[in-house]
């Protein structure tokens, strides 16, 4: 069992867990697959100096021959075993290495016991814990956005409804007007009326119909008169479906002017739907294994990138997209960049094309990977 000292005189205490390399609390093997990031690994636990690290095809130097020679060859990697840290020759950079080791445990620090100098004349120090509650309070934040966006849905949802069920009573309504001129029709039964087909306006019904018979009715579809022959003139008898006109922003029609309004108030940015990549714990430079499928057309607004750990050196991030899952092609016409110390990327990225078709697919793959930088959210804003 291993041993858990903790230094309960500090606010903060420092943990250690420890193991005694006896056969009742032995060394556990370790295998960790890392990159190399600025000459280094840092393992996972500390390996114990009696048991030796192996990498396959390199060659471990010992601390004494290093101080002499003061450089590493292209095949040779040198460990700290007091810190668990590999130093690398300069040809290993970015490559990632299978360590085999016995772990004897490993030291933890608290968040509030690490910091970074931000700036000096005066020095400005921050903590990890710093940095970890305003994460918390960024995150906070922007769960407090997306809830206001899906009241703003919701409201949205409640006004089509509203919109759909005053159509439907304008739908109404022009039955009821259809079953009004039905029955004026039969009101006056001792005229005769014969339906020719409509026309435009009446100086087309003059034309289009020069030698009428008496009875002859002709409607204009510009304006709804109804219009027919005594014998002598064309008379207007009535203005048919006068109640069935277009809404328009001066003058009730299917709806009521307030209703059209208020429909046209309805922001484009409703339509927009997010994608969202999220990579837990420590980013390297990989393809992240989530495939997100989209399965309407659109067009591709924006992108936007957080970290809740930031890098110490920079990142750059693509994104890839596929028909079949096979083919993958980066869409990005600049990447997604995140400076040193940064939180937040650059908002600099662009895209070669912008069109999405619907089933299309999409991945994220990181080219360069800031040293520890962690958990990673990536937003892509597609409006349909």
């Amino acid at each position: 069992m291993s041993n858990l000292h903790t230094y309960m005189q500090y606010h903060d205490p420092l943990t250690i867990i420890a193991r005694k390399g006896s056969v009742e609390d032995p060394f556990v093997d370790r295998t960790d697959s890392l990159p190399v990031i600025n000459g280094l690994i840092t393992l996972l636990e500390i390996p114990s100096l009696t048991d030796k690290v192996t990498i396959s095809n390199l060659v471990e130097v010992d601390q004494q021959v290093f101080e002499k020679k003061q450089k590493l060859n292209e095949n040779e990697f040198l460990v700290h075993y007091g810190m668990g840290t590999i130093q690398f020759h300069a040809s290993q950079e970015g490559r990632v290495h299978l360590c085999r080791y016995k772990g004897r445990g490993l030291i933890m620090y608290p968040a509030s016991r690490i910091y970074a100098m931000i700036k000096r004349n005066p020095d400005v120090v921050k903590t990890l814990q710093d940095f970890i509650e305003e994460s918390q309070r960024k995150l906070d934040e922007t769960q407090i956005a997306m809830e206001r966006l899906e009241e703003v849905v919701r409201h949205s949802v409640q006004q089509t409804v509203l919109a759909k069920r005053a159509t439907d009573e304008a739908n109404e309504a022009a039955d009821q007007a259809l079953e009004a001129a039905g029955r004026a029709t039969n009101a006056y039964q001792t005229t005769r009326l014969v339906y020719k087909s409509p026309v435009a306006d009446y100086r087309e019904l003059r034309d289009t119909y020069p030698f009428p018979e008496v009875g002859w009715t002709v409607q204009t579809y510009k304006d709804g008169m109804r219009y027919r022959y005594d014998g002598n003139n064309w008379i207007e008898i009535d203005v048919f479906g006068q109640n069935l006109q277009v809404v328009n922003p001066y003058r009730d029609g299917l709806m009521s002017v307030a209703e059209h309004l208020k429909l046209n108030e309805i922001p484009l940015e409703v339509q927009d739907r997010v994608v969202v990549f999220c990579k837990e714990s420590y980013v390297f430079q990989e393809i992240i294994g989530v495939v997100a499928p989209f399965p309407f057309q659109g067009e591709i607004l924006d992108v936007r990138a957080f970290c809740g750990v930031y890098g110490e050196t920079e990142t750059e991030i693509v994104i890839e997209k596929s028909r079949d899952l096979i083919h993958w092609v980066d869409i990005m016409d600049t990447p997604i960049h995140f400076n040193a110390l940064s939180h937040a990327d650059d908002k600099k990225a662009s895209f070669t094309t912008k069109q999405v078709a619907a089933g299309d697919l999409f991945r994220v793959q990181i080219n360069k990977a800031g040293l520890g930088l962690q958990h990673l959210t990536i937003q892509l804003t597609i409006r349909t």
